[in-house]
C-alpha cells in the first residue's frame, strides 16, 4: 500500500509542476504519467480526469487553509485569533512554499477550469465570513470592508514572500499582527 500512496503523491506532485510550467491545459495526462514515471492507466485508477488532479490539489490547499483558520474556532479572543492565524499562515507559506507558489501560478492562468475559480470563490467567502466575524466582535465600524482588506494584506504578505523568500515575512506579519493588537 505504502507504493501505491507515494505514486499518487508522486503524480500530484508532477501534476503540480507541469501545470506551473506549461500551464492547465498545456499539460497532457502523458506529460504528467512521464513526469511521475508511471503509467496513464496507473494514473487513471487514482485521478478519472486531469480536472480531478486539479481538485486534489485544491483540497490540499484547502487543507492548509483550514490549519490557518483554525485558531478563530479555538480562540476566545479575537485579537489572539489574528495573531494565531497569522503566524500559522507564515509557517505554512514558509514550510511549503514550492507547493504554493506553483499553485498560484497556476490560480493565475488562462484557460484554469471554472471548477477551480468556483471552488476558490467559495474558500475566500467562508474565511471572509470568518474574518467579518472576528471584525464585528473587535467593534470594527465596516466589519466587511476590514474583513476584504485583513485577507487582501494576507494575501500580500504570501505572494510578496512566494515572489522573493528573503522578504522579512515574519517582520511584516508582527506589523499587521499590531495593527489589529495594539
Amino acid at each position: 500500500m505504502p507504493r501505491k500512496t507515494n505514486q499518487r503523491d508522486k503524480i500530484l506532485q508532477s501534476s503540480l509542476e507541469l501545470f506551473a510550467h506549461h500551464g492547465y491545459t498545456g499539460t497532457s495526462v502523458s506529460m504528467i504519467a512521464t513526469e511521475a514515471n508511471v503509467s496513464k492507466s496507473l494514473l487513471y485508477n487514482f485521478f478519472e480526469r486531469k480536472e480531478d488532479l486539479l481538485k486534489e490539489l485544491l483540497a490540499i490547499a484547502f487543507q492548509d487553509i483550514d490549519a490557518s483558520v483554525a485558531a478563530y474556532k479555538e480562540q476566545s479572543d479575537p485579537r489572539k485569533a489574528i495573531e494565531l492565524h497569522v503566524r500559522a499562515t507564515c509557517g505554512i507559506i514558509k514550510k511549503r512554499s514550492h507547493f504554493w507558489r506553483m499553485l498560484h501560478a497556476i490560480r493565475l492562468q488562462e484557460g484554469v477550469p471554472g471548477v477551480m475559480m468556483a471552488d476558490y470563490r467559495s474558500i475566500v467567502k467562508e474565511v471572509t465570513l470568518i474574518f467579518k466575524q472576528v471584525f464585528q466582535q473587535i467593534g470594527s465600524s465596516d466589519p466587511q470592508l476590514e474583513a476584504l482588506l485583513f485577507l487582501s494584506q494576507i494575501d500580500g504578505l504570501v505572494i510578496m514572500y512566494l515572489q522573493d523568500d528573503r522578504t522579512p515575512l515574519d517582520h511584516l506579519a508582527t506589523q499587521l499582527i499590531k495593527r489589529y493588537n495594539p
